[in-house]
């Protein structure tokens, strides 16, 4: 197999970006006789803060890379013929930005009101067009802002009397006396008064009902001290009645009908009507779902003012059951009290049965890999809403055939992934937990059994169950539990490679090869997971901890049970691990001028004691990789200062030692990375750009593989030298389901040199590349999804 070295890569994308530049090149060929290309395109005079907002407004000139329009370049491509336009044209690349001088002067008017309506009453906006050449023009808006106003006073003019009192019981003016005037700030307050009063009763309330008016006129009659005091304004908050009525009807809720209803497809049947609750009624026309589930599902009750939220979160809890094609909700005024309001539900449900396939591709440095699967899903397997699930998943990994001059095995590991489940929607328990109502609470029963070989080194089989808790405490917290996680595994060491070991006296590394049994609990607390898939600015937060052996020890212990003959407890003739393993990440998000940089943090560490020395293998920790240290490939950062380049094989022993993977008992990482958007418009789909910096490593806290890892020991005096941080750049192909993501990783600073750690400044010596051949300054990464 020919290995894909970045050598190979390096020239590849030098070929690419040169094709690129010469398609960017003459943009403006194919435009007809009266177009004109906008090249450019400026603003001046506009605050620096509201420069980029501003600037949203105006015609955008084609993007450009490397001082080139590539992407209209890539458009020309693609769709010229015989020097002109094709009339079906595709979505490859930037179309033209041809003038349009209504839309361009459009484009002021609506600047100068972006600019009025933040505080610059009397600002003026006008546009100077210059050509810069054949068919080329330059866009300049020029802005006179003048004065800001300021907010002074907030005053309420709401003419129905109970809006007026609840409105200010929750009152607290949007924007602060002295602060500049905002209207979309006042646009979020129209969205709280909005959502106030529909919780409260106020079905019909909406938002066109609220006006805001800025008052300027008290400035002419008064003595201002100075000029600032001539640029104020008061805010009046108008709420209107509905028209023809003298106030706002507030709703209360009677009885809940649900009816499943099938589509086209599915035969109805005849089916009576169930009462579930008090004032829940349920209507069955497919036969095959039971009424009882659906009680905690549904918010609204008989007596409640009308919330909107329980609205959302009764649709919200119907369609996280993921049964459901259609949801319709319709509120009907009962016939003896218009103020009261029945529900009527109707679900359609989605197809019960189906089957998925799918696959990826990886690449890491020169690791090339690949896997593929099936999933069969069985909807409402016991008619509450449950979820079969059946998994295969099989992978193989290549990789290069010689390293240092060592012969490798071409292909690196193969797995094989196979489970079955059922998801409850619902906390199954022995006794009552008492959670919040919004807490979408589920169950998972797991079933499975993985396999991994790794090179011609050791296979791996691991049969496991484990029953998973997950429910949420609010919007922002989340948390799930694994009371019970239940392995059995086997493990075959090739006997040469276990000979090697023993003869070079890292007996030590044999224990991360023995078969085993392990019955652990997990538990994990999320804050602000749902916030990555909206943005803006936020913290997130995770930690985890997973605990294993302690109660088995302890029993042990107390019946003075028989140990093995190295004085290890044992379950089924296999040794049974015992473990404290927590860890903590912390992530904080910001928008900066509408791009975003992203800061991590990572620790974890895991302690072994009572009935074991170490954790199992696939316990330990390990970087580098797609979502880690992108400079390094998966796992061959440390641990510490391991010394593997410097390893020359005389043995078997040391040829043994350049295939480990490189793993500790500790990780510390942090990353640093600004994404950015380079196109909207790239082959009709968005692609963004990122550079990131990361650092980190592995350790071990023992000294139980200080013979296997040299070097490979957390020290406080010395960790911060011992981190490995690497730089680079990224892209993101944004198709709106999926963004698939290329990283080029530059390594700046590697631990497992003893001197000139910065090999940074290796890259261009010849001596050192010669003396280690198979070290790579860049490392390529393939994943989907942001890394974090």
């Amino acid at each position: 197999m020919k290995s894909f070295t970045s050598k190979n890569l390096n020239k590849t994308i030098l070929i690419f970006l040169i094709s690129l530049t010469m398609v960017g090149c003459k943009p403006s060929r194919y435009l007809k006789e009266n177009e004109v290309l906008i090249d450019k395109v400026v603003v001046r005079g506009v605050d620096k803060d509201l420069e980029e907002d501003a600037l949203s407004f105006v015609p955008k000139a084609n993007s450009k890379l490397l001082g080139k329009k590539i992407s209209l370049g890539l458009y020309n491509t693609f769709n010229t013929k015989d020097g002109k336009y094709k009339s079906k044209r595709k979505k490859i690349g930037q179309e033209p930005a041809i003038l349009d001088s209504a839309r361009a002067i459009q484009a002021s008017q609506k600047m100068s009101r972006f600019l009025q309506n933040k505080g610059y009453f009397n600002n003026v906006v006008s546009l100077k067009i210059d050509s810069l050449g054949k068919k080329k023009i330059k866009l300049t808006y020029t802005a006179i802002e003048r004065n800001r106003f300021t907010v002074r006073n907030f005053k309420l003019n709401i003419l129905d009397t109970a809006l007026k009192s609840l409105y200010s019981k929750k009152y607290k003016a949007p924007i602060d006396s002295g602060e500049y005037y905002d209207y979309y700030r006042l646009e979020r307050e129209v969205s709280n008064i909005n959502n106030l009063f529909k919780r409260n009763g106020y079905k019909d309330f909406e938002k066109s009902y609220v006006k805001f008016k800025a008052d300027t006129l008290f400035n002419d009659s008064i003595n201002a001290k100075n000029e600032k005091d001539r640029h104020q304004t008061d805010i009046i908050t108008i709420i209107n009645n509905p028209k023809g009525s003298n106030y706002h009807q507030a709703f209360t809720m009677n009885d809940t009908y649900v009816t499943i209803k099938p589509n086209a497809r599915r035969k109805e049947i005849k089916a009576d009507t169930i009462k579930a609750r008090e004032d829940l009624y349920f209507l069955d026309k497919e036969g095959i779902f039971k009424p009882q589930r659906f009680s905690d599902l549904i918010f609204f009750k008989r007596g409640a003012l009308y919330n909107n939220d329980d609205f959302l979160k009764t649709y919200t809890r119907l369609g996280d059951l993921n049964l459901f094609q259609f949801i319709k909700t319709e509120f009907r005024s009962v016939d003896q009290d218009s103020t009261k309001l029945n529900t009527y539900i109707e679900l359609t449900p989605a197809k019960k049965l189906s089957a998925t396939i799918e696959g990826e591709l990886t690449l890491s440095g020169s690791y090339l890999g690949g896997n593929a699967g099936i999933s069969f899903m069985n909807k409402n397997f016991f008619g509450g809403g449950e979820i079969f699930e059946y998994r295969l998943k099989g992978g193989l990994e290549f990789q290069p055939t010689s390293f240092n001059g060592i012969p490798q095995p071409a292909i690196r590991e193969k797995t094989l992934e196979t489970s079955a489940s059922i998801l409850f929607p619902r906390l199954l328990a022995p006794f009552n937990i008492s959670l919040s109502k919004y807490s979408l609470p589920k169950t998972k029963v797991i079933l499975g059994y993985t396999y991994e070989g790794r090179q011609e080194l050791f296979t791996t089989g691991n049969t496991y169950t484990n029953l998973n808790y997950e429910w949420r405490e609010t919007l922002q917290k989340s948390h799930y539990y694994t009371p019970i996680n239940i392995s059995l595994v086997n493990s075959t060491l090739d006997s040469a490679v276990a000979r090697a070991y023993i003869l070079s006296g890292n007996r030590s590394a044999l224990s991360r090869y023995e078969s085993y049994f392990s019955l652990s609990s997990q538990y994990t607390y999320l804050y602000n997971d749902y916030r990555v898939r909206f943005g803006g600015d936020f913290i997130y937060f995770k930690g985890s901890i997973d605990l294993a052996g302690n109660l088995m020890y302890l029993g042990y212990e107390a019946f003075n049970a028989q140990k093995n003959k190295l004085g290890q407890y044992t379950v089924l003739d296999r040794p049974f691990y015992q473990y404290t393993r927590p860890e903590v990440e912390i992530r904080y998000y910001k928008m900066v001028n509408k791009r975003q940089l992203v800061t991590r943090f990572n620790i974890a560490t895991g302690f072994a004691y009572g009935n074991t020395p170490t954790m199992p293998y696939g316990k330990l920790y390990g970087t580098g990789g797609a979502n880690s240290l992108r400079g390094w490939r998966a796992r061959q950062v440390g641990p510490g200062s391991f010394p593997r380049n410097d390893i020359k094989p005389q043995n078997s022993s040391d040829s043994i030692a350049i295939q480990l993977e490189q793993i500790g008992e500790m990780k510390i990482e942090a990353n640093v990375e600004y994404r950015f958007n380079i196109t909207r418009n790239f082959i009709g789909f968005k692609l963004d750009g990122a550079t990131f910096l990361d650092a980190g490593n592995v350790w071990n806290i023992t000294s139980y593989f200080d013979d296997l890892y040299p070097q490979g020991r957390f020290r406080f005096n010395r960790f911060y030298k011992e981190l490995a941080v690497g730089t680079g750049l990224g892209l993101r192909l944004d198709l709106s389901f999926l963004v698939f993501r290329f990283d080029a990783g530059l390594k700046l600073h590697d631990p497992q040199f003893k001197e000139n750690r910065w090999v940074i400044g290796k890259f261009f010596d010849k001596d050192f590349k010669n003396e280690y051949p198979s070290f790579r300054f860049m490392n390529y990464n393939i994943g989907i999804g942001f890394p974090f």
